[in-house]
């Protein structure tokens, strides 16, 4: 019998989209394929970011910047197209059946707690906007980084569409120039899309917890 590969202290990253069942399915599936690819181009995975099981997605890394980062970079690939919802574990990951995408580890346990947690909390009025939960029992664990996400899940929730494109073009590291010509808007209108929305913070503060071991 073959050797079963394995994967210790990763981050396993489990995707759903919120909703699904009300969504166009047909017409969302080519998108999510799209932004997947950018996504595993973007931020290397140790398995690769892909489709599952019905609407869920998961994917491997090697820390837990890694797997935050691709997770903000599909949900910005998505925004305006899908609601995407996160739950990433940290911990071992066995590949039992690779051809078939079969595999199994604590790293998936403490996913499939996470991405539960945070979708019974969203189900709350106060906590709407929450999308990414984090189960890391790791002895060095940063306490402030569930709170971290939190916040920038709350503000993400509440940005507009046209605020939700700048802050996809900003953590693309588009210039201003490029960003409002891909929004279809002057520069100074992106500019203040920017401005009023404080999304230069909003942006320093995902990529600060993509250097997260």
């Amino acid at each position: 019998m073959a050797t079963m590969k394995q994967y210790s202290s990763c981050a396993a990253l489990l995707v759903d989209q919120v909703e699904s069942r009300l969504s166009d399915r047909a017409a969302t599936h080519p998108r999510i394929l799209a932004a997947i690819a950018a996504t595993n181009e973007a931020i290397p995975p140790l398995d690769a970011l892909r489709v599952t099981v019905g609407d869920e997605l998961q994917g491997i890394y090697a820390t837990l910047g890694d797997a935050l980062a691709a997770s903000y970079r599909i949900r910005t690939e998505l925004f305006g197209h899908a609601e995407l919802r996160f739950g990433i574990g940290i911990g071992d990951v066995e590949v039992i059946d690779r051809e078939r995408g079969i595999q199994d580890g604590s790293a998936w346990w403490r996913a499939r707690e996470a991405i539960e947690e945070v979708e019974a909390l969203a189900s709350d009025s106060g906590a709407a906007g929450l999308r990414t939960g984090i189960r890391d029992e790791r002895e060095d664990a940063n306490p402030l980084t569930i709170s971290t996400v939190r916040l920038i899940d709350a503000n993400i929730f509440r940005l507009r569409a046209g605020a939700r494109e700048a802050l996809a073009s900003l953590l693309a590291g588009l210039d201003n120039q490029t960003a409002a010509k891909r929004a279809g808007i002057t520069p100074s209108a992106n500019s203040q899309r920017i401005i009023n929305n404080d999304l230069r913070i909003l942006a320093e503060a995902v990529h600060a917890l993509a250097w997260l071991p």
